[in-house]
């Protein structure tokens, strides 16, 4: 999975799944830009470990308003150069029942989800498209095929499937492939420390029955940052050990 001597931006780098992520491409030769709001010691940890194995930046900033994510990709590129492969793996979440959810709830998904990928990918296309080359890779959920209690979550990450088929559509002509990750639930602190019943509830749709790691995650987004992945755009490639059914969806229900 030929990564080497490229420039790549992980949107929000400090979190478990977006470390895995930059250390991932870090190996295999990638050139990382670590965005974060802001840096902190696990931070300053994780850029001090990938620059042994290769050039490393800690961008502080927010990309969740279009002044913000130009400013950061400016940055990268005056540190790095262009940027080449944009890993959109910002997100977050407030669960609720349907009837109980805010204008702020849905504003703060919306914002967390969707237009953080949007900002950056409108601020790195313009040079990918000069230079003819380009991967972006949106970091989505199984929960944008239904999510119990989480309806804005839902909408906000079908919207960015949404947009990962466009950009595809629209850009593939310039060299340029768009793909979305499809995650099912991802194992961390918070959902190991669960009642075994609850998290045997939570992982039961999968055929597997268990939740994903964050390396699955960063190995299926270096594969489709790749060269071998050339002529591979438009998709949604799911690391949900199974889940894929509409039905299935995503229970929130007890995070």
């Amino acid at each position: 999975m030929q990564v080497e001597n490229r420039v790549a931006l992980v949107t929000a780098a400090g979190g478990h799944t977006g470390s895995v992520i930059a250390h991932v491409l870090a190996e295999g030769g990638a050139s990382v830009a670590l965005q974060v709001r802001k840096s902190n010691p696990s931070v300053d940890r994780l850029a001090n470990e990938l620059k042994t194995l290769t050039e490393v930046r800690v961008i502080e900033g927010t990309i969740d308003h279009q002044e913000c994510a130009l400013d950061v990709v400016r940055r990268v590129t005056e540190e790095l150069g262009p940027v080449e492969i944009l890993v959109n793996n910002a997100g977050g979440m407030r669960t609720g029942a349907f009837e109980s959810l805010q204008p702020e709830d849905l504003e703060f998904t919306l914002d967390a989800n969707l237009r953080t990928s949007w900002w950056c990918a409108q601020a790195v296309v313009p040079a990918m498209v000069e230079r003819g080359f380009g991967r972006i890779v949106n970091v989505t959920s199984i929960g944008a095929t239904g999510s119990s209690r989480n309806a804005n979550y839902a909408v906000s990450k079908a919207a960015t499937d949404g947009l990962t088929r466009t950009l595809a559509l629209e850009f593939g002509r310039h060299g340029i492939t768009v793909n979305s990750v499809v995650p099912g639930l991802i194992a961390n602190e918070k959902l190991n420390a669960l009642e075994p019943t609850t998290l045997a509830r939570l992982v039961s749709p999968s055929p597997m029955g268990r939740a994903v790691e964050s390396i699955d995650v960063a190995n299926a987004v270096r594969f489709l940052a790749s060269e071998e992945a050339r002529f591979i755009t438009g998709q949604r490639l799911h690391v949900s050990a199974g889940i894929y059914r509409t039905v299935a969806g995503m229970d929130t229900s007890g995070v």
